[in-house]
């Protein structure tokens, strides 16, 4: 609606205000009280400049006397209930009756015009009352007592004037009394009524744009078919599984069945819709808009919190319209389901290739950009869905400064789309090392690179051949390397993320494992719950505190613990992602875990020639190099790996450094020493031989 017509529509109907007020202003005059008053010019509002405000207000067109007055009050009745236009739209959202309407005229009247304030402080009989109270609305709108007695309950907390927060009162419950108290309209509903446009939303909501068909898998359109004759009743729909783009995508499909807008509520962010739950009811009701809710908080441990959740759910099953809320499971979303509407469940399918192939083409086509390179980052990206392809789009073309972008900065920017959210249980590590970097023996490097190969090939084999028939589920990678420290177990796994352009991020054991009971297992399920898209690798470093053996139960922390290795042995074998796990000894492995592992690779200690390449390697390029450094005999004296190397040789640069010479043998001999000690090993002359006088007094 065009701003003229609004104000058109809005002029036609405060005509009946109008005459309402002056049916008032004459009983006002009436009064003996009002008679004996007098005229004090200043101090009190005279009866030529009241008459004026009438007149300048309204085209108030009546018979003379109080008969004439009355039928004109019953005939402009037509204009408040007139059909169209947005004050039609509020009564018909909030179901309003003509009293309800009468009352949220009288109070917007003085935030359209100053004069009606003077109006009111007239009526009031007090200059500092410029506004409507309730007292005030009572006697303008009803002239019986009792009439009024009963208006007045239309003005109370229950009422869905102040219930949905369309009109407020001040001050609060218990510090005035309710006749005296000011009503007042929303300034939201102010500014819903007055300009042309959709509600202000408060902080953390958004209206989304539903005009172009979201990317749905089949088999979640299927279950939108089926529920089709329910999503335009007042139902709620729990979306839940894939990631947060697919889940988005869905409510859009949601809101495109019920004809209706859609608006994203973050519960994270929106406090004041979470305080004022009614608030949020009233900003989705006056535009039609469908909610989709994402991050509900987890309320488990906070009392107070479930509470404000249960009341932001109570308030939204007052909707006649379906409620989207999106999460990992239902369990998840519990607290917003309740028991006050039925709720059913969309879960959202695994899409094909062929499905994602064809949203990225079309994306880039829409853009005109080639669409060659769509089948290449669907095949990698398959959790990539819903309305994330539009925003790596986006991103992808603001990396290219507003052209078209290659394929590597696509491919960026759905790396960064797919990240999953650890919530600080994970840290990301951006992989340093590739392949050329790996000093390993030929049959390590074979069955790494088989690793690889089944990551890279995973799309193709479980999807295009028909692999997941075989294996429906649980079909991720699951690996395990086991060596001593130092033999390049955690740079193995940064090397395979790095060639699949993957992330890696390595799990922390110290902010996963919990003494209380039950809230190690929540975190590994956050955990597992946010790398199942396969769009990351997470690496369990040092798992042998996770994935330990079970033993008997002898106290109630062993059988506690049992619990937590058998919920990573379920976990695991349905987990879809990429999952390595570290550790120095294999056989403090449970055994029920080597089946769900589809790798098992042990790294052994490096041997001399390895150990002389990772000697020449593990010395800067720029450190100089004394005549007498053997770095051979180094390798055939000392059986370190490849991490102890590398500390040595660092050691001998900041000593060599420091004496301001090249790196000697004896800044290398002392390096070691120090690391052999470090080991808890003897310094003695059968290590060291012959260089032995240069150690001899360090320990």
């Amino acid at each position: 609606m065009r701003s003229a017509t609004i104000f058109s529509d809005l002029a036609r109907r405060l005509r009946r205000s109008d005459l309402l007020l002056l049916r008032a202003v004459r009983r006002q005059r009436a009064r003996p009280a009002m008679r004996a008053k007098g005229q004090f010019w200043g101090s009190v509002i005279t009866d030529d400049e009241v008459d004026a405000l009438l007149r300048a207000h309204g085209e108030i067109d009546y018979p003379v006397g109080a008969d004439g007055l009355e039928d004109a009050i019953a005939a402009s009745a037509a204009y408040r209930d007139a059909p169209g236009g947005r004050f039609s739209t509020l009564r018909e959202a909030f179901d309003l009756d003509g009293d309800d309407m009468d009352l949220i005229l009288l109070s917007i009247a003085p935030e359209i015009s100053a004069g009606y304030g003077k109006i009111f402080a007239y009526l009031n009989d007090n200059l500092n009352q410029a506004y409507l109270t309730v007292d005030l609305a009572t006697r303008v709108l009803r002239q019986e007592r009792r009439q009024r007695l009963a208006l007045q309950s239309r003005l109370l907390p229950g009422g869905p004037l102040i219930r949905n927060r369309l009109l407020l009162l001040n001050p609060p419950d218990g510090m005035d009394t309710h006749t005296s108290r000011r009503v007042h309209p929303a300034p939201a509903l102010i500014q819903w009524l007055l300009k042309s446009r959709s509600i202000a939303l408060s902080e953390g909501a958004k209206l989304m744009d539903t005009s172009r068909i979201p990317f749905v898998p089949k088999m979640t359109q299927e279950r939108l078919d089926v529920l089709h004759g329910s999503l335009n009743k007042a139902i709620t729909v729990a979306i839940v599984g894939g990631t947060s783009g697919m889940r988005e995508g869905i409510a859009m499909a949601v809101a495109r069945h019920a004809g209706r807008p859609l608006v994203r509520v973050d519960m994270e962010r929106t406090k004041s819709y979470m305080q004022q739950p009614h608030e949020l009811t009233r900003d989705l009701m006056l535009d039609g808009s469908i909610p989709y809710l994402i991050n509900v908080p987890d309320t488990a441990d906070e009392p107070q919190l479930r509470m404000q959740m249960m009341n932001v759910g109570t308030a939204l099953a007052e909707l006649p319209y379906p409620v989207c809320v999106g999460g990992n499971d239902r369990r998840a979303v519990a607290t917003m389901l309740g028991v006050d509407r039925p709720n059913v469940t969309v879960p959202v399918g695994r899409t094909t290739n062929d499905e994602r192939i064809g949203a990225w083409a079309d994306a880039m086509e829409r853009r005109s950009w080639d669409s060659g390179m769509a089948k290449e980052v669907a095949e990698r990206f398959y959790s990539v869905g819903g309305t994330t392809i539009e925003r790596v789009l986006e991103r992808a073309e603001a990396e290219a400064g507003g052209r078209e972008p290659d394929i590597e900065t696509i491919w960026t920017a759905a790396r960064e789309a797919a990240r999953p959210e650890f919530s600080g249980l994970a840290q990301r590590i951006v992989p340093r090392y590739q392949w050329s970097d790996l000093i390993l023996p030929d049959k390590i490097i074979g069955q790494l690179k088989h690793l690889e190969q089944y990551l890279a090939q995973q799309e193709t084999v479980m999807h295009h051949w028909g692999g997941q028939k075989i294996r429906p589920r649980g079909y991720g990678i699951k690996a395990l390397f086991s060596g001593s420290p130092g033999t390049g177990k955690t740079m193995c796994a940064e090397v395979i993320a790095g060639g699949l352009g993957l992330d890696l991020f390595k799990v922390d054991l110290s902010a996963v494992i919990s003494r209380w009971v039950g809230e190690t297992e929540k975190n590994l399920k956050e955990i597992f719950d946010a790398a199942e898209g396969g769009s990351s690798v997470i690496l369990f470093d040092e798992a042998d505190s996770l994935f330990g053996s079970r033993g008997d139960v002898k106290q109630a922390q062993d059988r506690f613990a049992n619990q937590e290795v058998s919920f990573l042995l379920q976990r695991l074998e349905v987990f879809e992602g990429c999952a390595i796990l570290t550790t120095n000894l294999q056989e403090n492995i449970d055994e029920a875990f080597l089946r769900r592992f589809g790798a098992v690779i042990e790294f052994p200690m490096p041997s001399p020639p390895e150990r002389e390449a990772l000697w020449n390697r593990a010395i800067p390029d720029g450190a100089p190099r004394g005549d007498d450094l053997d770095l051979s005999y180094m390798a055939q004296q000392f059986q370190l790996a490849g991490g102890s190397i590398i500390n040595a040789s660092i050691n001998a640069c900041v000593v060599a450094a420091s004496e301001g010479s090249p790196v000697c043998q004896k800044h290398v001999i002392f390096a070691v020493a120090r690391e052999l000690y470090k080991m808890g090993k003897q310094i003695n002359r059968v290590h060291f031989g012959k260089y032995y006088e240069h150690v001899e007094h360090l320990f």
